[in-house]
């Protein structure tokens, strides 16, 4: 037994010194060392998915509060975005409140010879907050009830109501408006002062335009036709009374749609590169009657003092891929007091626009107006002016900001107020305003020249 152990020792000994065993316990040391990194790197690899499952838990979690954020205004599912203005909708999309705006910032120089009136400067220039507008649109009970209020600014600080109307739909492509809208009689005023080719509409528009007026409008459209009948308190007569100065007025108009250009694309009378080509002519007629028994006021018109006027315009536009051409022709005539004396007018219009580039259009007008039988000691009885200009878009794509510049020459003298001398004693020349920029000649000067420049935004 005693000599066992001693060759058992001497056994293991020889065996620890084997470097084949040496070799076995390194590597299995080098596999304990893998394995616990292995083990950590699951642990971290446990507490990165617990990480990632908490973000996306509060990823999802903003989502849904964003979109019941949308959904559910003060919990009443409501709708809300932009297009075009900012609105709120029901989820039923039977209520609709949506709210624009238009901001025209302008300035303006005007050189007009021997003046005698602002100052006696022949050289006049300054800014001009030329419109400040807020809109609120959309329907209530259903689509088909509409509504419309425009609330606008003036450059003196005083404020006023343009667009107060209720419309009502009909599915056979009619329409019923009742309130204060726009007369549509003079296409050139029809279309929006922010879709204007020009920094302003023309001196024609000036004298023959309704502008905003009361009454009801009756009208009917489909893919080609249009059609209104408005019966109105007349022209410019606007935030009235009803039994102060009692008229009835009628403009009836019809326009016929050729091309591909739809009735939203002629709303403009600009056209930018891409867009389709199509071809508008309208016709309208105008009559009012200040029922002179009952009211001994006058309404400028036509550049007529008139108590009753009648009259037609024919006009045509042309639209296409980065070109546009207008033109008008217009014609009133204006009756005094005992409807006995008359007095007419008339004018046209063309003007042509071309894209230069994505963002800058080029463009020029030519404007001719008359006053039948009448003069003017101060300047001519007819109206004359040439106009060049550019419309740029920063962005081409967009409608929202616009800086549009032209320059304007009057050929003949412009004549204001009352004529000094004419057949049927109620001339009265309205080719001039501070909205437009033109200034009534002095003598027989002539030449007048007009800068206009004008930065626009709409929201």
């Amino acid at each position: 037994m005693l000599i066992t152990i001693p060759v058992l020792l001497v056994g293991v000994q020889s065996v620890s010194q084997d470097p084949h065993v040496q070799s076995l316990s390194d590597l299995v040391q080098d596999l304990r060392a893998e394995v616990a990194e292995l083990k950590e790197e699951k642990l971290n690899d446990n507490w990165l998915h617990e990480q990632r499952a908490h973000e996306v838990r509060g990823l999802v979690h903003d989502v849904l509060c964003d979109a019941d954020t949308r959904s559910n205004l003060q919990g009443s599912n409501m709708l809300a975005g932009y297009d075009g203005g900012a609105y709120l909708q029901s989820a039923d999309g039977n209520w609709k409140l949506k709210i624009g705006g238009q901001i025209q910032s302008r300035w303006l120089y005007n050189k007009a010879d021997d003046q005698t009136l602002l100052g006696n400067e022949d050289t006049q220039h300054g800014f001009d907050q030329r419109r400040t507008k807020v809109k609120f649109s959309g329907h209530v009970v259903d689509p088909s009830w509409q509504y419309k209020i425009t609330q606008t600014w003036s450059r003196n600080g005083g404020s006023n109501t343009e667009d107060a109307y209720i419309a009502k739909k009909m599915d056979n492509g009619s329409w019923l408006k009742f309130g204060q809208f726009k007369g549509r009689f003079l296409r050139e005023n029809i279309v929006s002062s922010s879709k204007q080719l020009t920094v302003e509409r023309s001196m024609l528009d000036n004298a023959f335009t309704y502008g905003w007026t009361q009454g009801l409008e009756l009208g009917w459209k489909n893919d080609d036709v249009r059609l209104t009948a408005q019966y109105t308190d007349g022209p410019g007569q606007s935030n009235t009374a009803g039994l102060a100065d009692p008229t009835n007025a009628w403009t009836v108009r019809g326009e016929l749609r050729f091309g591909e250009a739809g009735w939203k694309d002629f709303d403009y009378l600009t056209s930018k590169n891409g867009a389709q080509e199509g071809f508008l002519l309208g016709l309208a007629y105008q009559n009012f009657d200040r029922n002179t028994q009952d009211n001994t006021a006058d309404i400028e018109y036509g550049n007529a003092d008139a108590f009753q006027s009648s009259g037609w315009t024919v006009d045509a536009s042309w639209r296409g891929d980065g070109w546009n051409l207008f033109a008008y022709y217009v014609e009133a005539e204006g009756k005094d007091f005992t409807g006995a004396n008359k007095q007419s007018s008339d004018g046209w219009l063309v003007q042509a626009g071309v894209m230069a580039n994505e963002n800058v259009e080029l463009f020029a007008q030519y404007q001719n107006g008359s006053i039948n039988n009448a003069t003017w000691a101060n300047g001519s009885n007819s109206m004359d002016a040439i106009r060049v200009g550019f419309n740029y878009w920063p962005q081409s794509g967009s409608n929202t900001v616009k800086w549009t510049t032209d320059v304007a020459w009057a050929g003949s003298s412009i004549a204001a107020g009352q004529a000094d001398s004419s057949d049927s004693g109620i001339a009265s020349a309205d080719w001039d305003s501070t909205g437009n920029g033109w200034r009534q000649d002095q003598g027989n000067n002539d030449g007048q020249m007009l800068l206009r420049t004008q930065l626009q935004l709409l929201f």
